[in-house]
């Protein structure tokens, strides 16, 4: 589906064009005329020529896969036609984000004049622009991890009333010990001290439902601790993660992987569309939370890979999803010991077992899809 992708990275002509229009303040960055290009360098991007469009030719994002950001420019992306696209309409610092559930509505929080304020832009609206719903009344160094320095989530309510934003980190349980909730209908905040009632507005009625997908639901994944003596709390416990498909041999996922450190086990996987690979957790230590790589194998055993530079826990994980084609996409969160390390959005095409580097952004968010 993607012809010649990591050919265009390695050379860096992924953008070779860009596209400008003023009256919506969007940028359009693709790989068209690249051999007619006069090199200028914007940020990360490489690009070649600036034109510019009708003022009424309107960006379709439901044909991007997801969204990253740089400071207050929003971004598209489509892997398929390897076209980035950048909104410029937002002027402040974006320190978290979230779509409505099953619209183009991006809600996210900014940093304005040291405080924290939540707006939401409609990208199915014909001339899509900020529009602020109210300050959240938080400093925002109120609302950023002492462990990663990092900004709280924001969350939604399934039905879309309510908002929250954590607040006021502590060192005993790593973590915000406060939640703030604001109620889009009757346009308050919610009131009550009971902490556990505002965590309630966002339970989500599916958490506990799995989905009936015929053919996931032939799929399962066991860990296997034959070996392990449950009463020598000295023995190390060294297993492996296998694959089982109804009708099928059970299939080891792990025996050709090497780890650093003995997992003691793994986290569930994340099986593709196309149902022919899976990306799973593997646990090798503990410090406060649990850490260790994700990895990735073919459900047939013969291709197996840990993604370097992933952690479980750090920083909540990474960032990542499965495209429909197949391919895979991650951040690499974190590398110990590396100076001036910078986070990256990575891809793994259906058919290729590299990784390749896209961008230099610490999270990404995929777009929703009809």
């Amino acid at each position: 589906m993607i012809k010649n992708f990591e050919k265009y990275l390695a050379s860096g002509l992924l953008f070779s064009a860009v596209l400008m229009m003023s009256v919506v303040s969007f940028s359009c960055k693709s790989n068209n005329n690249a051999k007619e290009a006069t090199n200028k360098e914007v940020e990360n991007d490489t690009i070649a020529e600036v034109d510019s469009i009708a003022a009424d030719t309107l960006p379709i994002f439901a044909d991007y896969d997801f969204m990253y950001f740089r400071g207050s420019k929003i971004c598209f992306f489509s892997v398929e036609n390897m076209d980035s696209l950048v909104y410029e309409g937002e002027t402040d610092e974006i320190v978290n984000y979230e779509f409505l559930p099953g619209t183009f509505k991006l809600y996210y929080s900014v940093c304005k004049d040291s405080t924290m304020v939540l707006k939401y832009i409609d990208f199915a609206s014909e001339n899509p622009e900020p529009q602020e719903i109210v300050s959240w009344g938080l400093a925002c160094n109120d609302c950023i991890t002492e462990t990663y320095g990092t900004y709280s989530g924001l969350r939604i309510s399934d039905d879309g009333r309510y908002f929250g934003v954590n607040y006021d980190f502590s060192w005993d349980g790593y973590w915000f010990t406060k939640i703030k909730v604001y109620d889009n209908e009757s346009h308050k905040f919610v009131t009550t001290q009971n902490q556990e009632k505002l965590y309630s507005y966002f339970n989500s009625s599916s958490d506990d439902e799995e989905e009936n997908d015929d053919d996931a639901s032939t799929i399962s994944f066991v860990e296997d601790d034959s070996n392990y003596d449950s009463d020598d709390e000295d023995l190390p416990r060294s297993h492996n993660y296998y694959c089982e498909q109804k009708g099928k041999e059970k299939v080891c996922l792990t025996d050709k992987l090497k780890f650093e450190e003995t997992p003691e086990e793994y986290y569930a996987g994340m099986v593709s569309p196309k149902g022919d690979r899976v990306v799973f957790g593997a646990v090798t230590g503990w410090g406060d939370f649990p850490h260790g790589p994700y990895c990735i194998a073919s459900l047939d055993g013969k291709f197996q890979m840990i993604l370097d530079g992933t952690d479980l826990s750090y920083d909540e994980g990474p960032s990542m999803a499965w495209l429909e084609d197949g391919t895979f996409l991650y951040v690499v969160n974190f590398m110990e010991g590396v100076e001036d390390f910078e986070p990256a959005i990575m891809a793994i095409l259906p058919d290729s077992t590299k990784p390749v580097e896209l961008f230099k952004v610490s999270e990404f968010v995929m777009l929703p899809k009809e």
